[in-house]
């Protein structure tokens, strides 16, 4: 059935030959109309325009992907309804070359093309961002050491005056972030020049001072003449009140004097102008009113008024006008030399850290945009386009950009370069929405978006605009509530934008009538966390907190919907019926998971609602990688007490608490000199001089075998890579196996391989080595480089989300819960010595470093009232974005501590219209922002006060519970043996599967009968040595000690073919040489001890690189996607592998070769070393399809692709051999 657009949709489908812009409200099918507007242009039957003519540019590679996925699978059912259209035909095979892009990678492959006019080296790689961080930091370091041995006075003063402690805390930070916000400028250079020139610009507050044509100053006077403005309006309320027969007409004189002075700031022009105005705006005392016939709610109205006033006028003083005039631009001057320090300590990183980057060939992502800017400038001064952007605007007969409103001026720097418009064609289909703009943390510019949605016009012309406004994903009444809302409180003055009829949502999707009537009404709870009920609660039964009592309320809800009988029915668009609303249907969003989804997961849990979080914290701190990095630190360098007492308390050590601190008290000074010789240096005197009794021995024991662990480890760490090295910690500890074994099990083991990962990642790095491994994962927890931990998680299991609502953008579900709205807006940004502004600038606060006097200076404080209103725009959009996640149903819940006097400040605001922007700005979290629009949403949300005692009842009920449990378990724990079958009153019905062994190796079935082989306990091999091409080694019958030997040195050597062919890459070897070279390289690098190096002849690896399958691993290796030595663990049937008539899951575990992948599938590669004759690939077969088989599935069950072949390469034979495997 073909899609009904409407005419909207139909409008920006068709439309052709200008810029467009698109301003598309969430659910409207933003990404179904540009798909659709890709396929109707590449089958235009009288102009059709090439697919690989257009460049359609995302900003994910998970968008961009899903976008490339659309228009194939759109391409082909058009091929499967006309076979025979040549130009489907041609369009289907133009796709794999289309343009469908991230903005990155369009310009990486910009580079790519054109690095000779950059002269960069065309093998350059784009770094990845822990690399980065620590090529940072090295710079950094290199850079403040050079400008300490200069001892450079003004970069003296410079530390004095903004470093923080007693070292340089915090320079580092803000030089970085001088360099950051440069970078989000097409020309960092001229930033930086434009910031020290207006730093020049001196300051009387006259009219003709060069200080009052800065960006800066212009900002100041603009924000105290809209404060001023919306002053005025109320106090003109006010004294029409005053003015009425009964009204308080006592107040008349004293509020026109106030509108007198108010309008005078009003006008003011210049910034002495409105200090004058500042100081003698004095709001006096009203007179008192006594008349009986006074209205006493005109009264309190008119003084509610001239409050609103007198209270913003007082903030403003504050911070605009922070002390004598002379003096505010005495400060000024004294922090320009300071801040022109602060420009060329960036200007200067920026300089070491390019060449740096140059040395190890490296790009980052800020280059990408920078050197496509060159590219497409060809380097002039004036920026125009050049020759390469002339040819790519040819080229390009549209350019689309998805999520616009994400842009910045870099992107939109390179856009402009590659398309039409300087020729009077403009091109560039743009679509977004400015309401979902939610990444200013990364540089966002949504005014990009603003500045064309307010010149473009709604008319046909070059350069138009088109609303969608139709939302297809929610019910009018979710749809209803969110307007209501937000015509209330999204305004041009803090959102960027007025929410009117044109930015409105409008129902699109069809709903039968639902089961209850008002069940998809918005709900608003509310739970005051201040109520003194709190304070009887038994702390040790119920730690109550404020997050803990919001998510006890959630839970209840939750229980309530989800009920099989009472619960809430939701609409399956598929069956067309209502069904009962299910676990998974269910979202909680958090404007931040971080303190609040562990609190929720535990709430939940207890509850028996099972949930789970995909966060982005928190890997660094689960115990089983914490105590992984902390072994990797010792083994780096020992001399470390936090890890160590970390490792030694842990599984690792196994030890306790008070045998750490026997060793502690009587080890760790040494008695011959009086020193602290520290933790480990505790160990080993003890280890030396430990004592006789029986805990002694124990002690002694755990440390000794410990002290071997290290030695081993550390040893071995010489040469062994990173994630190597990890394994081995396993192999010798058997950790990995026990964090298996904890609660959370599989989310254990696969943060354990993410670590693994992370580690092979570095590898990949230009650094090397554990030490720099350990400043690696620092960077990464320094800049809050976390991962989250690996999730288990699936989106069929029936379980409740709880996502952060920024990870939530661009999804739906059926019934949401935005929680913690009355979390506080975090305002930090605003709070630094020194604050940064992409167009005011940079400021700072003033500091006496011999007087220790700090204060802020006026010209930071206009950044900071910027920061902080910026800020709250974002938080209003992030809040819009949260609303309109939900289908069917939307509960908001915040708690607070003073909610009655919330609830009594923001419910005297009258309903009706959009609020002024200073009672907007006074808002501190989404809980007043919702208050503030409730009077006039009450036909929309139902906001309900609920009673903490409701939740009190509840949790005694859980107490209750708790206690019954615990009787019951200990009347088992009490029983005789015999009695427990009789309590328990059960029948186990597993007991077959108790004879299962839970984990088992390859090895191990083979040990047990699956097959039988000597496992390469021999090696058979041709060496192939520089003067001799065969010498077969002698079979001579051999002592049984000398046979030993014998099999020893083959097994070795079977060892280092593994070895040796897990390092070398692939990708670099076309003969004996590279071979050589890479074995040096490998020598070089430590990666293998010499005595293996040795073993592994370059002649016999030539053989195998010459083969068929070698040349399959090369190309996978040139595409990235061959992969060496994986370990796996994966659950196999017992009934599979015929222990048992059980379903009961072994753990199967081994380690694989190789595998590639190739278009139609997976291909396994298994070395074989074994002592076999000529004619000989059927006794390899023998004893390895089995095992083959085994890795065949463990590979399928663990990518989910197919495995298509298995190949042994049998070394001695010296050919591959096809492995049947038959999945």
């Amino acid at each position: 059935m073909a899609t009904k657009w409407t005419d909207e949709q139909k409008k920006v489908i068709e439309t052709r030959h200008r810029n467009l812009l698109v301003s598309a409200a969430a659910g409207s099918g933003k990404t179904a109309v540009l798909v659709e507007r890709i396929i109707r242009m590449i089958t235009d039957p009288e102009h059709p325009v090439d697919i690989d003519k257009l460049l359609v540019m995302t900003f994910t590679n998970a968008a961009a992907a899903e976008m490339r996925e659309r228009v194939e699978t759109a391409l082909g059912k058009l091929l499967d309804e006309d076979p025979g259209n040549k130009n489907l035909e041609r369009q289907n095979t133009l796709i794999h070359h289309a343009k469908i892009t991230t903005i990155d990678s369009f310009c990486l492959n910009l580079l790519r093309e054109h690095f000779h006019e950059l002269d960069l080296d065309p093998g350059f790689r784009v770094a990845d961002e822990g690399e980065l961080m620590l090529l940072k930091a090295d710079v950094m370091k290199e850079l403040l050491e050079e400008y300490y041995g200069r001892e450079d006075e003004r970069f003296i003063k410079f530390v004095d005056t903004y470093a923080t402690g007693r070292t340089d805390g915090g320079l580092e930070e803000y030089i970085l972030k001088v360099w950051e916000f440069s970078q989000s400028n097409p020309w960092p250079g001229e930033w930086i020049a434009a910031c020290r020139k207006e730093l020049w610009a001196g300051g009387t507050g006259e009219d003709g001072d060069p200080m009052e044509e800065t960006a800066w100053m212009k900002y100041l006077i603009q924000d105290v003449k809209r404060q001023a403005e919306e002053f005025l309006d109320g106090l003109y309320e006010a004294a029409d009140l005053a003015a009425e027969e009964d009204g308080p007409q006592t107040y008349a004189p004293m509020l026109a004097e106030d509108i007198r002075g108010m309008e005078e700031l009003r006008e003011a022009g210049t910034y002495r102008e409105i200090a004058e105005c500042l100081e003698e705006l004095k709001f006096g005392r009203l007179a008192a009113v006594r008349g009986k016939n006074v209205d006493p709610e005109k009264k309190e109205q008119a003084a509610a008024y001239r409050n609103l006033a007198k209270d913003g006028i007082k903030k403003m003083k504050a911070l605009y006008l922070p002390g004598d005039i002379d003096e505010v631009f005495a400060d000024l001057d004294a922090c320009r030399e300071p801040i022109l320090m602060l420009l060329e300590l960036a200007e200067e990183f920026s300089a070491k850290f390019q060449e740096a980057k140059e040395e190890k060939n490296l790009v980052d992502f800020n280059d990408l945009e920078h050197f496509a800017l060159e590219v497409l400038t060809g380097g002039s001064l004036d920026h125009k386009p050049g020759l390469v952007a002339d040819e790519l605007s040819e080229i390009y007969e549209e350019i689309l950009v998805d999520e616009y409103q994400d842009s910045n001026e870099v992107q939109e720097t390179l856009i402009r370069c590659v398309s039409r418009e300087r020729f009077g064609t403009p091109n560039v289909f743009m679509v977004g929405d400015v309401k979902q703009s939610i990444y200013k943390f990364r540089l966002a510019k949504p005014e990009l978006f603003l500045e064309k949605y307010e010149s473009y016009g709604k008319e046909d012309g070059l350069y138009q605009k088109i609303e969608l406004h139709k939302n297809f994903r929610s019910r009018p009444e979710v749809l209803s509530s969110i307007n209501d809302v937000f015509y209330r409180i999204m305004t041009k003055q803090l959102g960027n934008i007025k929410y009117t009829d044109d930015a409105a949502l409008y129902p699109g999707a069809e709903f039968p009538a639902l089961p209850v009537d008002g069940q998809a009404k918005t709900e608003v709870l509310l739970l005051n966390t201040g109520d003194p009920l709190f304070d009887g609660m038994d702390e040790e039964k119920a730690d109550y907190t404020a997050k803990e009592a919001e998510a006890r309320l959630i839970a209840g809800e939750i229980k309530k919907l989800t009920d099989p009988e009472q619960g809430m029915k939701i609409f399956n668009g598929k069956t067309g019926e209502y069904e009962p609303l299910k676990k998974k249907d269910i979202v909680i969003l958090l404007r931040s998971l971080s303190g609040w989804s562990e609190e929720f997961l535990s709430v939940l849990g207890a509850a028996g609602i099972p949930a789970y979080a995909e966060s982005r914290t928190g890997y660094f701190t689960a115990v089983e990688v914490e105590t992984v990095l902390n072994m990797l630190a010792l083994i780096d360098n020992p001399m470390q007490d936090i890890p160590l007492a970390g490792v030694l308390k842990s599984p690792i050590g196994g030890m306790k608490d008070r045998e750490l601190a026997i060793v502690m008290a009587e080890f760790k000074k040494n008695p011959d000199r009086g020193e602290d010789v520290g933790f480990y240096g505790a160990v080993k005197r003890y280890l030396e001089k430990h004592g006789e009794s029986e805990e002694d021995a124990v002690i002694y024991r755990k440390l000794a075998a410990f002290q071997n662990l290290l030695t081993t480890l550390r040893e071995e760490s010489m040469y062994l890579p990173v994630s190597r090295l990890i394994y081995r910690i396993f192999d010798l500890t058997g950790y990995d196996k026990y964090a298996a074994a904890m609660p959370a099990g599989k989310t254990r083991q696969a943060n354990l391989a993410m670590l693994v990962q992370k580690a092979e990642d570095y590898e990949k790095t230009s650094y090397q080595g554990l030490f720099d491994f350990i400043r690696y994962i620092e960077k990464l927890k320094k800049y809050n480089t976390d991962f989250g931990e690996a999730s288990r998680s699936g989106e069929h299991d029936d379980a409740v989300r709880i996502m952060s609502i920024h990870k939530s953008k661009g999804l739906e579900f059926p019934v949401v819960f935005l929680a913690g709205c009355g979390k506080k807006f975090n305002r930090q940004d605003a709070r630094g010595r020194i604050l940064i502004d992409e167009e005011l600038g940079i400021a700072a606060d003033f500091f006496d470093p011999e007087k220790k006097v700090k204060a802020p200076t006026l010209k930071k404080n206009v950044l900071a009232r910027r920061s902080n209103l910026e800020n709250m725009g974002e938080e209003l959009r992030i809040l819009y974005v949260a609303m309109t996640r939900a289908k069917e149903k939307l509960i908001i819940t915040a708690g607070d501590k003073y909610m009655d006097s919330k609830l009594e400040k923001w419910g005297g605001i009258p309903a009706g219209g959009s609020l002024p922007f200073t009672i907007l700005s006074a808002a501190s979290s989404y809980l007043d922002w919702i208050l503030m629009a409730s009077n006039g949403a009450k036909n929309t949300l139902d906001v309900k006060n609920v009673p903490v005692k409701d939740l009190l009842v509840e949790e005694a009920k859980n107490q209750e519970e708790k206690a019954k449990i615990y009787l019951e378990l200990e009347q088992l724990r009490k029983a005789q043996p015999e009695e427990i079958p009789g309590l328990i009153g059960v029948k186990y019905p597993y007991a077959a599967d108790l004879a299962l062994h839970a984990k088992m190796s390859v090895s191990e079935l083979k040990e047990q009968g699956q097959f039988v082989d000597d496992a390469e306990s021999a090696f058979l091999i041709k060496d192939v040595r520089e003067k001799k091409d065969s010498e077969v080694i002698d079979n001579r019958s051999d002592s049984v000690a000398e046979e030993k030997a014998r099999i020893k040195r083959a097994s070795d050597r079977g060892t280092a073919y593994h070895r040796a062919l897990e390092l070398i890459h692939f990708a670099e070897i076309s003969g004996y040489d590279d071979i050589v070279k890479e074995l040096d390289r490998i020598r070089e690098e430590k990666r293998m001890q010499e005595t293996a190096i040795d073993m592994v002849y370059p002649g016999v690896l030539t053989k195998f690189f010459h083969s068929d399958i070698a040349a399959r691993m090369k190309q996978a290796d040139r595409n990235g996607k061959l992969r060496k030595e994986s370990q796996f663990v994966v659950g196999i049937p017992a009934r599979e592998m015929n222990k048992a008539d059980s379903d009961a899951l072994i753990l199967l575990q081994g380690i694989i070769d190789a595998w590639f992948e190739e278009d139609d599938g997976l291909v396994l590669v298994d070395y074989k070393t074994d002592r076999v004759k000529e004619g000989g690939e059927n006794i390899l077969l023998d004893r390895y399809q089995i095992q083959l088989f085994y890795y065949a599935k463990a590979l399928a069950q663990i990518t989910g692709k197919e495995v298509k072949e298995a190949v042994i390469y049998s070394l001695a034979l010296q050919k591959e051999i096809l492995v049947p495997i038959n999945l």
